[in-house]
Order: structure tokens, then C-alpha cells, then sequence
């Protein structure tokens, strides 16, 4: 965009510009994204209930979508440096996502069904947190940078 044109001319909002959601399904068993975590988002109102969402700076992924129960046959590939956010809504889940702080390194990957009381399937998600040598969790050292902050200030 030049520096000589409006920004708010109404030619720069087509299409092509429209924002959607980026928040991951987990379609098939294998599913998975790598990234940062950023934060977290509880008690918000959704048509399934109170949820709590995760937001995360990928750096790879990809996902099959699910749209009206049906799993797409072509995986959704996550980018580096794209925003996406997980949904929550186990207690275990949950617990294991809180213990993360901003700029901590993750990687969520899917893998089985089981049978719930509910009716639809439970999707397990696994939850990597890798650690250095001293014990201490992996932090993303230019992300942290980037947001001129360290991990537990936000």
C-alpha cells in the first residue's frame, strides 16, 4: 500500500481482506500445531456453553476442518507466524493449558477418539511442553522480544 494513498479508502477492504476466525478443529487423529503460547481467554460464552480459548504464534500445524460433522478430505496447513486459538472445555484440558505462561513453546497434537456420555466422541489432545537443560520450559526468546515484555508480564 503506498504511503500517498488513503488507508481507510474503502478500495483497500475488498474481499481478499476479509478476516476470519482462525481456530483450530481437530478433524483427524494426527492433527496438530507448534507454537507459541499467548494467552488464554476464560468463562467466554459460546453456543456449546462457557469455553475457554488459548491463543498461540504458530510456527507449523496443520488441521482437518469439520464442518457440520463432516471432516474435510484436505487439511487446513497453519503457517508460521499466523495467530490460531484452541477452544477448552475439560477440566484436564484446561489444567494442563493454565500451567503455560506467554512465550512458552508448545506443541498440541491429536490423537484418539473415545466414546462419551455425551454422545459425540472425546477428542484427546496431547500437550508438549519441551524444557532446557536446567529444567526450566522453553520460552520463544524473539516473540518474548517482539512484545517488549519477558514470560510472566503479561
Amino acid at each position: 500500500m503506498s504511503k500517498e494513498k488513503d488507508i481507510f479508502d474503502d478500495s483497500n477492504f475488498g474481499a481478499e481482506t476479509e478476516v476470519s476466525g482462525n481456530t483450530v478443529d481437530w478433524g483427524k487423529v494426527s492433527d496438530f500445531m507448534v507454537g507459541t503460547f499467548v494467552k488464554a481467554r476464560h468463562n467466554v460464552d459460546t453456543q456449546f456453553g462457557e469455553n475457554s480459548i488459548y491463543e498461540f504464534y504458530c510456527e507449523k500445524g496443520s488441521f482437518h476442518k469439520v464442518v457440520n460433522k463432516v471432516v474435510s478430505e484436505t487439511p487446513t496447513v497453519i503457517n508460521k507466524g499466523e495467530s490460531w486459538s484452541v477452544w477448552g472445555r475439560n477440566d484436564m484440558f484446561n489444567g494442563q493449558m493454565n500451567s503455560f505462561r506467554p512465550g512458552q513453546v508448545v506443541k498440541l497434537t491429536f490423537t484418539e477418539e473415545r466414546p462419551s456420555q455425551k454422545g459425540n466422541p472425546a477428542k484427546i489432545v496431547k500437550i508438549y511442553a519441551p524444557k532446557e537443560n536446567d529444567g526450566s520450559v522453553v520460552m520463544n526468546k524473539e516473540w518474548l522480544e517482539a512484545q517488549s515484555v519477558t514470560g510472566g508480564d503479561m
